[in-house]
């Protein structure tokens, strides 16, 4: 398997955790912008569009995971999980905006 896959599924289980058992694990939203951060600078992205996309999912899926609480019993946990999955996903554009910064002011 590969470990851009292994990231991934790491932060949507950090992200589960926290949502079904807040605080069982410590820190784990941070864990979460870590593994961002790490998938990011291991799997730079060249596409702007992709880039952007990621900063899309970062920027909107909080705010609209907010809506899912309007769902009985289940919709608080899809609501953490995404709000989870958006702090990756801003770990991973945070991570390609300084490899593509980097990569233009280099000699």
């Amino acid at each position: 398997m590969k470990i851009e896959k292994v990231l991934m599924a790491l932060m949507v289980v950090l992200a589960a955790a926290e949502a079904f058992a807040p605080g069982a694990v410590p820190m784990a939203m941070t864990g979460i912008l870590v593994l961002g951060l790490v998938y990011g600078f291991m799997n730079p992205i060249e596409c702007l569009k992709e880039r952007t996309a990621y900063l899309l999912v970062a920027f909107a899926a909080g705010s609209v995971a907010d809506s899912m609480n309007m769902i009985p019993v289940a919709g608080m946990y899809v609501n953490h999980i995404i709000d989870g999955v958006a702090i990756g996903a801003g770990g991973i554009w945070i991570a390609n905006f300084a490899t593509s910064m980097y990569n233009r002011i280099k000699p």
